[in-house]
């Protein structure tokens, strides 16, 4: 195995103390423009790596966060994640980037290990199945400030950043209707989480507001994937009384209704209609394209970082922050325009 260098190596190497050494490496001023270019030259062709860990324990800062999604195979958190490493980035911050697999065990265990690393700072979106605080109040206990993103536990005390779920499910349900679609089902998320219900909230408020009758069978809801759109639809088929129009709660359980609805032989949008949240990219690339609330995930990551550093950096009024972002109706080949 290769010996790990030290700074203590490097000394040795050049006959001075361990001390020059760190301060050379960190630029100090009171060193010599020679010798910080010397020791940076021996420390590269030793191979030598900062090591943080012991860095922090000087410093008691890291300069990293961590960050817990639910998928890495979904579309939206990738580009979350591009959005964070971005503002991570232009402040100073690394990012360790972990994936709870929509598992809550596995998320508890990533938010375990990260907290061994002394991160400065949490964002996290929790699994579908998450319903127990107790790891969140771990963190609390230690002081560390905590973002949740996009999916949230509500009443915890924590900063949040997403969009009002509600209100945008009930304008792009109000739109479909305005089109002429009455018959609308909707594919629903997880009720674990509070976008599952919120959006499935704002299906009925824009039901009740249009006096259209709510019928249970045409409420089906399950997890945020691909399947759970396939296996949604098929459930509808099963009723015997199709809708005009499906609301998806995402752009991936559209993606599976899709699927579904392409093999039922039907056509999209002229048998049947569907809206979904979602973002511009992903709905471009289904066909026909999907009409969809759309939230732009890079901006949404990039928001949440930014409140994760002003918390880190001020230690008054932590998790009192709720950033609601805006949304665009986005209107795609998913739908037919006007009155059906």
């Amino acid at each position: 195995m290769a010996k790990h260098i030290t700074q203590k190596d490097i000394a040795k190497k050049l006959g001075v103390t361990r001390v020059t050494v760190s301060k050379a490496l960190n630029d100090y001023s009171d060193i010599s423009v020679s010798m910080r270019r010397k020791v940076r030259e021996v420390a590269a062709e030793a191979g030598y790596i900062v090591d943080h860990g012991a860095r922090s324990l000087q410093m008691r800062k890291t300069n990293t966060v961590g960050v817990v999604i639910p998928e890495v195979s979904n579309s939206f958190f990738s580009f979350v994640v591009h959005g964070i490493m971005d503002a991570a980035a232009t402040h100073g911050y690394r990012v360790i980037l972990t994936v709870s697999r929509e598992d809550p065990k596995i998320e508890e265990q990533n938010i375990l290990t990260l907290l061994s690393h002394r991160i400065d700072g949490l964002l996290v979106a929790i699994s579908k199945d998450t319903d127990n605080p107790a790891i969140f109040e771990t963190v609390r206990k230690m002081e560390i400030p905590l973002v949740f993103f996009d999916r949230t536990m509500d009443a915890l005390g924590f900063s949040t950043v997403g969009i009002n779920d509600r209100k945008a499910a009930k304008e792009i349900v109000e739109f479909a209707i305005s089109q002429g679609y009455h018959k609308i089902a909707h594919l629903g998320g997880s009720q674990s989480v509070a976008i599952g219900r919120d959006r499935l909230a704002g299906y009925i408020d824009a039901l009740k507001k249009h006096n259209i009758p709510r019928r249970d069978e045409w409420i089906i809801t399950g997890g945020f994937d691909n399947s759970s759109g396939y296996d949604g639809f098929k459930r509808l088929m099963r009723t015997g009384n199709l809708p005009e129009m499906v609301f998806a709660a995402n752009d991936r359980i559209a993606q599976g209704a899709y699927k579904a609805i392409k093999e039922a032989k039907l056509i999209i949008p002229d048998d049947i209609g569907v809206v979904a949240f979602g973002h511009s990219e992903f709905a471009e690339l289904l066909s026909p394209s999907l009409t969809i609330v759309d939230c732009p995930p890079i901006v949404l990551g990039q928001k949440a970082m930014e409140l994760l550093v002003s918390e880190i950096a001020h230690t008054t009024n932590r998790g009192q922050h709720h950033l609601i972002l805006d949304t665009t109706l986005r209107v795609n080949d998913s739908i037919l325009l006007g009155e059906k």
